[in-house]
């Protein structure tokens, strides 16, 4: 069984996206997400607070009145999203294979651990994480090196 969500708690969402869709960090797969994050944003009751494009995965930071408007908000996205890939990606068939895992984040804690992990988890995998922001913006954000202390 799920654990219950509240409107007071926002949800962590990650979602698969199956190889044959190709790299999601490349231009015509990201300007794809960026039109399904369009459809999504207008929703009233589910609200994609973050969203950051992984290899082959979607994980997002979403905020939703009650259970159903995640399940039909995540349905709209995901939907849309298939859609403007498969269009993208010049094919047909299944872009997510599986349901989306949703965790919701109950403490300021988690909250904040989230959203830090979100770009950050990116460095350890490939030179480019690509993150949206609620209004709709693209930040770029490029692999850093380990910094430096320089001494006093």
């Amino acid at each position: 069984m799920r654990p219950a969500l509240s409107a007071r708690h926002p949800v962590r969402i990650t979602a698969r996206v199956v190889p044959a869709v190709g790299r999601l960090a490349r231009g015509h797969a990201y300007r794809a997400i960026r039109r399904a994050l369009r459809t999504a944003l207008g929703r009233a009751d589910f609200r994609i607070v973050e969203l950051d494009v992984r290899t082959h995965r979607l994980e997002l930071v979403v905020e939703a009145d009650d259970r159903m408007a995640l399940a039909r908000g995540m349905q709209g996205f995901q939907v849309a999203a298939a859609r403007y890939l498969n269009r993208a990606a010049r094919r047909r068939g299944t872009v997510f294979p599986d349901r989306y895992r949703a965790r919701p984040l109950t403490s300021r804690r988690a909250v904040r651990r989230a959203l830090r992990e979100l770009p950050g988890r990116q460095r350890a995998c490939t030179p480019i994480t690509w993150l949206l922001r609620i209004d709709g913006t693209p930040r770029r954000r490029a692999r850093t090196a380990t910094r430096r202390r320089h001494p006093p």
